[in-house]
């Protein structure tokens, strides 16, 4: 299967040593699940837009410091790409911003949150079961670190996963488009690090439990087999 990783953002230098760059990232969390693919990253942020959506056979969309309702150029051209990957019926996989480019290209509302940062390990209720979540979970422990927030979902939108923090944690659109705020491609010390940089950016109490948060183990392989399983069924 090819792959198109459309990368929004990038490591800083001084993290790589930690989990490598964003590429790196997304490949080793889904060779895990042992899919014969190979990846055509493109750097979105940079104004790489893929000229056709039959370039690859699936999208992952990456998570970004930048917020999809900001005026860039870059990201007009790309929300454009986005709902044309919706026309077409391409695989597609948004992480955290890419969650939200989903949304907002397909009709749905992004905000900064009224309800301050995301940091830290999560807890999403599953609220609604679909084929590809094999092995089944009640709830699942994520990864996340955002201020926006999809608060409308796009018309005929399944939500799927639901935490106190993000009502709209998880959601899908018809057979091929799956959306989640976290990442699942993040291990606990590049969050680690992250945060620790943000503290100057995030109120205290926030930051503390957010820190706490991460000695909990996150789900990984189970979200990883979804994601096989969504690209594959």
């Amino acid at each position: 299967m090819k792959i198109g990783l459309l990368a929004c953002d990038f490591v800083n230098p001084e993290f790589l040593e930690i989990s490598g760059t964003i590429p790196k990232m997304f490949v080793d969390l889904i060779c895990q699940t042992k899919i014969d693919s190979n990846w055509q990253v493109y750097q979105v942020w940079e104004g790489e837009i893929p000229s056709s959506t039959e370039e690859c056979e699936a999208w992952f969309i990456s998570g970004s410091r930048t917020s999809v309702y900001e005026e860039k150029r870059w990201i007009k051209h790309f929300e454009k790409f986005v709902a044309d990957l919706h026309v077409d019926k391409r695989k597609t996989i948004g992480i955290c911003f890419g969650h939200q480019m989903i949304a907002q290209a397909l009709g749905g509302e992004v905000r900064h949150s009224d309800r301050g940062w995301g940091i830290g390990v999560k807890e999403i209720d599953i609220i609604r079961e679909e084929p590809w979540m094999n092995p089944p979970l009640d709830k699942m422990r994520m990864l996340f670190t955002h201020q926006d927030q999809v608060e409308k979902l796009p018309p005929e939108a399944r939500l799927l996963g639901s935490a106190d923090h993000c009502p709209h944690a998880m959601f899908a659109m018809d057979n091929h488009m799956l959306a989640l705020q976290s990442h699942p491609e993040y291990s606990r010390a590049y969050l680690r690090a992250l945060i620790q940089s943000r503290e100057a950016i995030i109120d205290q109490p926030t930051f503390q439990s957010g820190l706490e948060s991460l000695e909990i183990e996150p789900h990984r392989i189970e979200p990883a087999a979804w994601l096989r399983n969504f690209l594959t069924s």
